[in-house]
C-alpha cells in the first residue's frame, strides 16, 4: 500500500509548509501612576528655561507692653526653588524592505506604541527615582512594611516634620509604595496570626510594630481576604483615609529593599516643557528607510522636601510562600 504524503517536520513535504504568524502581542509594562499624583506645572514658551516658586518665610507674632512702642520690624524672606526640565528621546529606524516583507502589517503602529510606552516607563521611574529625596524616613532596610509605620508617616506629614514650627501641607496627600509594600501592609492588617513571630512589635504610637496585634480585624481586613490586594499597575486603596497607589517601577535594590512615599501632592512637582510628540522622517535616499523620533521635554522634582513628604524605606523582598 502506498504510503500518504504528509506535511511536517521529517515527512515527504516537510518543505512545503509554511510557516504562519497569526498574532502579534507587546510586552505589557508598568507604565506608572508618578504624574497622575504629582504637581503640573507646564512650562510655557518664552518663559525661559527653568519653571520656579518662591515661597516666603515665617513672620513672628510677640506680646506688646501697653503704651510702650512697638519695635518689632521684620524682614520677610523668599527662597527660590528651580525645576529645569530636559529632553527626553526614543528613536526607532524601520527599512522599508522590513515594512512590505514582514508578516506584521501592522508593524508601524505597534512600534509607535512601543516608543511611547518606553517613553512613559522612563518617564515614571525618573519620578519614583525622587522618593529618595524627602528627608523624613519612615522605616530602615529589611523592616517589614505594616500599619504602625504607615501611621507614623501620617504623623509626621501631618505636622510638616517639625514640631517647633509646624506645618499643615495641603491636600490631597498620596501614597505611593511597590506592589510588594502593599501586600506586606494588608497582610499585617488582616493579620494572618495574632502574634508576629518573636516579640510584638506593635507599641502603640510609637509605630515600631509590624502588625496590628491581637483582637484586630473588621471590614477592612474581611473586605482584604475576600477580595485580596488591589490588582493592576494603577491599583489604588483606601489606607487610614489615604488613598494608596502600587507602582513597580519603584527600583528595588541589591538588598530587596525599596523605598515609596507619603507626600502632599504640592510637594511633589512635574514640570512639562512639551509633550511627547511623534516626528517620523525619512533618513537619506541611500539608507532607505523610516526614522521614528518620539521627544517630549520634562523634569521632576520635590517642594518643600523636608515638609511637604515622607520617605517610607522598607523590605520588598518576593515572597517565598
Amino acid at each position: 500500500m502506498p504510503a500518504p504524503n504528509l506535511a511536517g517536520s521529517g515527512q515527504a513535504l516537510d518543505t512545503s509548509l509554511p510557516t504562519i504568524y497569526e498574532e502579534f502581542r507587546l510586552i505589557r509594562e508598568e507604565t506608572g501612576v508618578c504624574r497622575k499624583v504629582a504637581f503640573n506645572m507646564p512650562l510655557k514658551p518664552h518663559t525661559g528655561i527653568s519653571k520656579h516658586i518662591i515661597n516666603y518665610g515665617r513672620l513672628v507674632a510677640y506680646d506688646l507692653a501697653e503704651g510702650v512702642d512697638m519695635v518689632q520690624h521684620q524682614n520677610i524672606a523668599d527662597t527660590l526653588t528651580s525645576y529645569t526640565p530636559g529632553e527626553v528621546g526614543v528613536q526607532l529606524i524601520l527599512p522599508r524592505t522590513t515594512l512590505r516583507r514582514i508578516a506584521d502589517s501592522d508593524l508601524l503602529r505597534r512600534s509607535g506604541k512601543l516608543m511611547a510606552t518606553a517613553y512613559d516607563v522612563k518617564e515614571d521611574n525618573d519620578g519614583t527615582a525622587q522618593f529618595t529625596s524627602f528627608t523624613p524616613i519612615v522605616g530602615s532596610a529589611g523592616l517589614i512594611m505594616g500599619p504602625g509605620y504607615f501611621q507614623a508617616a501620617i504623623m509626621r506629614l501631618g505636622i510638616g516634620n517639625d514640631r517647633t514650627n509646624p506645618e499643615n501641607p495641603p491636600e490631597p496627600w498620596h501614597a505611593v509604595l511597590h506592589p510588594l509594600h502593599v501586600g506586606a501592609l494588608m497582610g499585617n492588617v488582616v493579620p494572618y496570626s495574632d502574634v508576629p513571630t518573636g516579640t510584638n512589635r506593635y507599641t502603640g504610637l510609637t509605630a515600631t510594630g509590624a502588625t496590628v496585634g491581637p483582637g484586630a480585624g473588621g471590614s477592612l481586613a474581611d473586605d482584604y481576604m475576600r477580595k485580596g490586594p488591589p490588582k493592576g499597575p494603577k491599583a489604588t486603596m483606601n489606607f487610614l483615609g489615604i488613598e494608596i497607589y502600587r507602582d513597580a517601577n519603584i527600583d528595588v535594590d541589591t538588598s530587596d529593599d525599596a523605598s515609596g512615599a507619603l507626600f502632599s501632592e504640592e510637594g511633589f512637582v512635574y514640570v512639562s516643557e512639551w509633550e511627547p510628540e511623534m516626528q517620523n522622517e525619512d533618513t537619506d535616499k541611500s539608507l532607505r528607510a523610516l526614522e521614528l523620533n518620539l521627544i517630549g521635554s520634562y523634569a521632576w522634582g520635590l517642594y518643600r522636601s523636608s515638609n511637604f513628604g515622607v520617605e517610607l524605606l522598607f523590605d520588598a523582598s518576593l515572597p517565598t510562600g
